[in-house]
């Protein structure tokens, strides 16, 4: 199977915004192109990839990765674009669009403390994009795998 180039990944993902929002204009439930827009996504789930310092070396049945801005806000960010350029998708991807390696337990301090879909109160753009995992003590190893 050959791989995807990095243009290809983005008109994927263009395509799925574009039909997503299509849909949000008729008002159809989110339900329906919010599965869509994931899985393009996926296609760049190594761009903004980091790992707790708590799952370094831990095996994948052992981790879970996690969503560090919560997928509906992605997912809003993704749909308000006016304009969807590679550059305005890229720059919306390389800020919010980061997945983390936990642990399980890891995952059970961030879903105890109400930050299972949502950020802390009072979050804004210009806050760490880590801000969950700050409240719940989750050390973030610096280098990216």
């Amino acid at each position: 199977m050959r791989k995807r180039t990095d243009e290809q990944k983005l008109d994927c993902i263009k395509r799925a915004i574009s039909n997503a929002q299509e849909h949000m204009r008729a008002n159809d439930p989110r339900s329906v192109y919010s599965q869509y827009v994931r899985y393009a996504l996926h296609e760049v789930s190594d761009l903004n990839f980091y790992t707790s310092i708590e799952a370094k070396g831990l095996k994948r049945k052992e981790v879970i990765h996690e969503h560090v801005v919560p997928h509906g806000l992605l997912l809003e960010k993704l749909l308000s674009l006016n304009s969807l350029t590679n550059e305005n998708i890229m720059a919306v991807l390389q800020k919010y669009y980061v997945i983390c390696k936990i642990t399980k337990e890891e995952d059970k301090r961030l879903n105890s403390a109400g930050f299972r879909s949502k950020m802390p109160e009072g979050w804004t753009d210009n806050d760490s994009v880590f801000a969950r995992y700050e409240k719940v003590g989750i050390l973030i190893d610096n280098g990216q795998e």
